[in-house]
């Protein structure tokens, strides 16, 4: 019966069918090879049952863009039927960061308050702001220069106080636009 309750077959995760194809959705049609009888009851199958018909499942999937979109790449490795992470190297790193999404979430956050109201008393905090403004901004036209970023970063923390709040919105903030896969807070 084709997909009786589309919610509860989506509910139950993504399969990999039994050729080893990449993990998908219980399809309420299948045939296995061209001349085999058409199966319209897989969404209606147990997993045991689905097992013994070479299905594998419930896949676990690989994070949706989120931290680790930023430190790893997922491959579907048809032979273990599972995603493969591996590391992404320093370039690749780089280049997923997304220093606009950063921009837009900090200047909404209350970290930025915090930023501005000690840039309008301190001369110091209004040239480390200035700078790491600056810095962004050739960072979101493709041209970032990490090292300098970093040491502004290093300087903003060291010349403006934040509450444990702000400094946790801060982290969650650059976990994830990627600004934690290559900046550190510290």
């Amino acid at each position: 019966m084709p997909y009786a309750d589309f919610d509860a077959t989506e509910a139950r995760g993504m399969f990999s069918p039994p050729n080893g194809a990449a993990p998908q959705m219980l399809p309420d049609r299948w045939r296995d090879n061209p001349g085999d009888a058409i199966v319209t009851d897989l969404p209606d199958k147990t997993d045991d049952e689905l097992v013994a018909l070479g299905w594998v499942g419930p896949i676990q999937m690989p994070p949706t863009p989120g931290t680790s979109y930023f430190t790893h790449s997922y491959e579907w490795n048809t032979e273990t039927r599972s995603y493969d992470a591996t590391e992404l190297d320093e370039f690749e790193k780089r280049r997923r960061v997304n220093y606009q999404q950063f921009w837009n979430d900090l200047i909404d956050g209350s970290v930025y308050s915090t930023m501005k109201t000690a840039a309008s008393t301190a001369l110091a905090a209004n040239t480390l702001l200035t700078e790491f403004i600056a810095l962004l901004d050739d960072a979101k036209r493709g041209s970032a220069n990490t090292t300098k970023i970093q040491t502004s970063i290093t300087g903003i923390l060291a010349g403006i106080t934040f509450s444990a709040d702000e400094l946790a919105e801060l982290q969650t903030l650059f976990d994830s636009t990627g600004m934690g896969s290559i900046y550190t807070l510290s």
